[in-house]
């Protein structure tokens, strides 16, 4: 991109506004390009052929003047990185597979992330697959910085990870996939459960997904015969102190009132019930507990799909500070 990594998005708004404004042909828009951003002529023109005109968002009017599409249109009114990710993606190859591979594993150095896509995009595209060591990198360094210009992927010390808009992407595209509603609410079900294990991990709590009832209750408790299951337990011994846990419920969907139950089954020997829903279905949940005087009010605490969201980028990016800190 024109401008930087730093400032990117705002260079691709002010060309689009530029576009919008004036009347100008292609070979005007490249000259300005070079000029305003201080380009060689070769970079300029790729900046129109590949980021502009390539990606839909500029097309060339019958007069022989250059207009922004509607969709370039939309990115400009709108002002918001993700739309334009929107168009970038489909695009070119390689990109959503950064993303995809640093959500699988993250934070990860500039040489692993490429040699796990390098890898990733030789099996998967023919024509990455000709791309010499030397291309293959400076393909992967231009869809870096895009990814870093959007807001998609942030860099610390010598680390990448995914930036809370990445980590909405993967699981939109899965969802994408979900053949119907079960499907769907099973996939962001799971994604928020992999949260809350890796914050679990990062406290280092010992971070249980689909832990059983009986598991956070004490020997000494009478215990369940049948398997039930809460999200997520974080569950930590404490030197003198005894042992400190927190039990999860992500509530997309489903039946409100067993999860109620499995909570209350194990409300006396957590520090917290952390239920993970949206407005809705939160105030559900109150009624029905203060209905029945549930000791379970006195536990509870309700966080939404966003908190967690927010909560595991910054646990990716202390990740890469304490590996800098404290191990190196």
């Amino acid at each position: 991109m024109a401008g930087g990594v730093g400032e990117g998005f705002a260079s691709y708004l002010k060309i689009l506004r530029y576009v919008g404004e004036h009347r100008n042909d292609r070979s005007s828009i490249v000259a300005w390009l070079k000029s305003e951003f201080q380009l060689e002529e070769s970079y300029a023109k790729n900046v129109a052929t590949m980021l502009l005109f390539g990606t839909g968002l500029i097309e060339t009017h019958k007069d022989g003047y250059c207009v922004l599409t509607d969709n370039g249109r939309k990115i400009l009114e709108q002002a918001k990185p993700a739309l334009l990710y929107e168009s970038f993606a489909p695009q070119f190859v390689g990109i959503t597979e950064i993303v995809d591979i640093l959500n699988a594993s993250q934070p990860l150095t500039w040489e692993k992330l490429f040699e796990s896509w390098h890898a990733k995009i030789s099996t998967t595209s023919q024509e990455a697959a000709k791309w010499k060591a030397s291309h293959a990198k400076m393909q992967f360094r231009h869809r870096l910085d895009w990814l870093r210009s959007l807001s998609i992927v942030n860099k610390l010390a010598d680390s990448f990870y995914l930036l809370k808009a990445g980590m909405e992407d993967s699981t939109q595209r899965r969802l994408k996939t979900a053949k119907g509603k079960t499907e769907a609410e099973k996939i962001s079900h799971g994604d928020i459960e992999d949260k809350l294990k890796l914050i679990g991990d990062f406290f280092q709590f010992m971070s249980i997904k689909r832990a059983a009832v009986n598991e956070a209750r004490p020997a000494s408790a009478p215990q369940l015969t049948e398997n039930r299951q809460l999200d997520c337990l974080w569950a930590r011994v404490v030197h003198f102190g005894g042992k400190v846990q927190y039990a999860f419920e992500v509530q997309v969907g489903g039946n409100i009132s067993d999860a109620i139950e499995r909570l209350e089954m194990v409300a006396s020997f957590v520090q917290k019930a952390v239920v993970i829903t949206d407005e809705t279905q939160r105030e559900v949940i109150r009624d029905r507990l203060a209905v029945k005087h549930s000791p379970l009010r006195d536990k509870i605490l309700f966080l939404s799909y966003d908190d967690i969201n927010n909560v595991a980028e910054a646990v990716n990016a202390l990740k890469v500070f304490t590996q800098k800190v404290f191990h190196e």
